[in-house]
């Protein structure tokens, strides 16, 4: 068998193959246009294939003509793909008629008038020659030229407005792969014969495959540099084109059934394997779509977060003056700066006081809140002595505790320092919130406060005999806005915030906080620790 007429099957075998698995992978009107598209190509090159085997000279026009028509739809389905592709917007019945009429109208001529494009075949020496009417192979060429510019119009077109990049590295890649095709196909299956030499009729097809890859990929969206995928996909087809080259030129029949049937088998394990490579093209791209989707969300939450968080700062700051106050005023009329008061006014104006008090505190744990994710919260360091602080923390709490009924207590390991460079205001807060916590959620029994130091650790745990903590509630204690399942039980004030401010600032003093807790109704220990520079 000449080796023109196998480089023609396997042309044929790779563009039918590569034409199934596009229209697999792809089941849109870009996918079934191109499909259609390279079953035209491979009809053409099996038509070239058949009419260079064939001895008789009736069948050998059969045969040219078939590739002609099929060689016509080659820029009818062009013209047409590059109507819909990227946008994928189909055209009108008009302009559909237009595309599909002349090649419609060329294949009817050919069924009623065999002659009409070739005059007459005669065998040559080095195969067959072809006469052709000038005329009408004229008008031949003229639609397809014409066509094919009209194409890359479309294509240039919608490459200069497009604003997507991707959309335009697969247009530009179209646009190189199929220029390369159709110039050197034209050369030698257009204007050749023209001018009579029809001896390399046959490259055409060869220089198609060209053409039918780069489209191939710009459809299905490969990623064009993934050299996995493109290494993979281009061994299975030279393994196959290699066998079937072998199967053609074996010279023994036993030969060719050996050959025949690995060819068989590696045509069927290669196809898993490209089916195989699809997937995972699939899989990364819908992993993709989905990180790109949840980059989008998180950004939106980003932002969302950010406005609440501004939302809060500007509210409670709204809120500060009017607490300050109600809280001043029901203070002076307590202390009887305005007369004396009755005692169920005086009781009143209490609860006024007590619950400004509490909610100058929840607004100050907002800002707190606030001043923290924004990067707005000042410190102010100094040197002084721990257990100083705590001391005078537990004596002012002591009170609060006795009037609930619970006893307080303060202790520390003698004859150590404790001294630590720190923010005192903010220390102060941290020491009282896990102080005041402890008598808001102890029913009954007492309070210790123990400050002992290890070297360079300085640790204060706050014991209590109160309501503990569950296995799950523990791990989500210090977050925002959390608090126990049965918290609101004992204190009905809380806001799930001091915690997560505590766990802040003492993270932007290099030291931590954390909690310990044998289970719920059995207490709980809050610790306290400073390390590092922090201790001096």
């Amino acid at each position: 068998m000449p080796i023109e007429v196998i480089i023609l099957f396997i042309s044929t075998v790779i563009n039918t193959l590569l034409s199934i698995f596009i229209f697999r992978s792809q089941r849109d009107q870009v996918g079934l246009t191109y499909s259609i598209f390279v079953l035209f190509i491979a009809f053409w090159s099996l038509g070239l294939a058949f009419f260079l085997l064939e001895t008789d000279l009736n069948k050998a026009l059969l045969f040219a003509n078939g590739y002609y028509i099929a060689a016509a739809g080659i820029p009818m389905l062009f013209l047409y793909f590059s109507l819909i592709f990227p946008e994928k917007r189909p055209p009108n019945s008009v302009v559909k008629t237009l595309i599909f009429g002349p090649v419609l109208l060329f294949f009817a001529t050919l069924l009623i008038k065999k002659h009409f494009l070739i005059e007459e075949i005669s065998v040559v020496a080095w195969g067959k020659d072809v006469i052709l009417n000038q005329l009408h192979y004229i008008y031949y060429g003229c639609y397809f030229i014409l066509f094919v510019l009209l194409a890359y119009y479309n294509l240039g077109k919608s490459y200069l407005t497009t604003q997507d990049r991707e959309s335009r590295i697969r247009l530009k890649f179209i646009i190189i792969g199929t220029l390369i095709s159709y110039t050197l196909g034209m050369v030698f299956n257009l204007f050749f014969p023209w001018i009579g030499n029809y001896q390399y009729i046959w490259l055409g097809p060869l220089f198609t495959l060209i053409m039918v890859v780069s489209i191939g990929y710009a459809v299905t969206k490969h990623h064009l540099f993934n050299i996995k995928v493109i290494a993979t996909e281009l061994t299975t087809f030279g393994l196959w084109i290699f066998i079937l080259i072998r199967t053609l030129i074996s010279e023994t029949l036993q030969d060719q059934i050996i050959n025949g049937g690995l060819l068989v088998i590696v045509v069927f394990f290669g196809i898993l394997l490209i089916r195989g490579v699809i997937k995972e093209v699939r899989l990364r791209e819908r992993m993709e779509n989905l990180a790109e989707e949840l980059a989008t969300a998180n950004a939106r939450l980003r932002a969302l977060d950010q406005q609440k968080t501004e939302f809060v700062s500007i509210a409670s700051h709204q809120l500060r003056s009017p607490l300050t106050a109600i809280k001043g005023y029901s203070s002076m009329l307590l202390e009887g700066s305005f007369g004396k008061l009755s005692e169920k006014t005086h009781e009143a104006v209490d609860r006024i006081f007590q619950s400004s008090q509490r909610l100058v505190l929840i607004v100050e744990d907002f800002l707190n809140v606030s001043r923290i994710e924004q990067g707005r919260m000042k410190y102010d360091f100094s040197t002084f002595d721990f257990k100083e602080l705590a001391s005078r923390i537990v004596e002012e709490q002591r009170p609060v505790a006795e009037k609930k009924g619970l006893k307080l207590t303060f202790s520390a390991e003698k004859l150590k320092n404790y001294m630590i460079m720190a923010d005192p205001g903010k220390v102060s807060q941290v020491v009282t919130n896990f102080i005041d916590n402890a008598v808001k959620y102890t029913p009954t029994g007492s309070i210790a406060a123990k400050l002992s130091r290890d070297n360079e650790k300085i640790l204060l745990a706050i014991s209590d005999t109160g309501i503990g903590i569950t296995e799950e509630t523990m791990p989500k204690l210090f977050d925002k806005f959390s608090r126990a399942l049965d918290a609101s039980k004992t204190n009905t004030g809380g806001t799930g915030l001091g915690l997560y401010v505590a766990k802040e600032i003492m993270k932007a003093h290099k030291g931590r906080v954390w909690a310990e807790s044998p289970g719920e109704g059995k207490g709980s220990t809050f610790f306290i620790e400073f390390s590092g520079d922090s201790v001096k």
